[in-house]
C-alpha cells in the first residue's frame, strides 16, 4: 500500500525490497528487489551506492532484527528512517484472551488448559515457532500458512491461506473444523483480524502472543502517516533528496 501510493510521487522513485521468504509475493508499484542485505553493514552501503534518500522499514511487528538493521544503517548512512508499525489488536469485553509472552508460554498454558484430549487447536504462528507444540500431544492441532512448511517438527494439518481473510469465512472454517482454541501472535492490521473477530463470535478461547518491544526511533502507525513523513522531507528539500530515491 505504501509502495502504490507513493509510486508516481513526485520526487519519489519508490524501491521495495522483500527478504524473499514468500516465493510468490504480490508486487508493489515500482522497483522491487528480494534477498537479505548482509546486516547493517550491508544495509547501509546499498543505501549510499544506490543513492537513496529516505527508508522506511514497514516489516513485520515481530521482524525485530530487521527493523533494527534498518535503524543503524540509515546512521551509518545519513538516511532519515521511519518506522511504520501497525497498530495491535485490542481485546473486547467478551474476548478471551490469554496474553502470554511467546510460543513456549503458549504451549504451556495450552498444557495446563482445561481443554479436553483431542481438542482441535488452530495455530496461526510462525513456523520457526511450531517446534514449542510438539510435546503436547493431546490436542490435535491446524496450521495455516502462506506456503507448504517443510519437515515440521509438529504433527499437524496444514492449511493454506493468504489475507484478507473474511469474518464470515473464519467463523464458517473454525465451526467446520471444530476448533476449540486459537493461537496466534498479535499481529494488528486487517488482513487477519478476521480471526480473532470469528473466535470472539464464536465464544473461543484466544491465547495471543505479545508483541516484542517496538524499534527504537521515529514511528507512525499508518501508510498514510508514513506518505506524509515522505512528502514532508520532500518539501523540505532534504539535501539527499535531490537524487530522490
Amino acid at each position: 500500500m505504501l509502495a502504490d501510493r507513493l509510486h508516481g510521487t513526485a520526487g519519489c522513485d519508490v524501491t521495495t525490497s522483500l527478504a524473499g521468504v514468500t516465493r510468490d509475493p504480490r508486487r508493489p508499484a515500482g522497483r522491487l528487489r528480494v534477498g537479505g542485505f548482509g546486516g547493517a553493514g550491508g544495509l547501509a552501503r546499498h543505501l549510499e551506492r544506490t543513492g537513496t534518500a529516505v527508508m522506511v522499514d514497514a516489516t513485520h511487528p515481530w521482524a525485530v532484527v530487521i527493523s533494527r538493521n534498518a535503524a543503524e544503517a540509515g546512521h551509518r548512512a545519513g538516511v532519515p528512517v521511519l518506522h511504520l508499525v501497525r497498530p495491535a489488536w485490542e481485546r473486547c469485553d467478551t474476548d478471551r484472551w490469554h496474553e502470554v509472552e511467546n510460543a513456549a508460554a503458549a504451549a504451556r498454558w495450552l498444557d495446563g488448559s482445561d481443554l479436553v484430549s483431542g481438542s482441535v487447536v488452530f495455530l496461526t504462528v510462525a513456523r520457526t515457532e511450531h517446534a514449542a507444540f510438539a510435546g503436547i500431544r493431546r490436542f490435535r492441532y491446524i496450521v495455516r500458512t502462506i506456503e507448504p512448511v517443510a519437515d515440521s517438527p509438529l504433527a499437524a494439518e496444514p492449511v493454506h491461506g493468504r489475507g484478507p481473510f473474511t469474518r464470515a469465512g473464519e467463523t464458517a472454517f473454525m465451526r467446520e473444523r471444530g476448533v476449540a482454541c486459537l493461537v496466534t501472535r498479535n499481529s494488528g492490521g486487517a488482513a487477519s483480524v478476521a480471526k480473532i473477530e470469528a473466535a470472539r463470535d464464536l465464544g473461543l478461547p484466544v491465547v495471543m502472543l505479545e508483541r516484542p518491544a517496538p524499534p527504537q526511533g521515529e514511528t507512525v502507525a499508518s501508510v498514510e502517516a508514513a506518505v506524509a513523513w515522505v512528502r514532508c522531507l520532500i518539501s523540505d528539500g532534504h539535501p539527499r533528496l535531490g537524487r530522490s530515491r
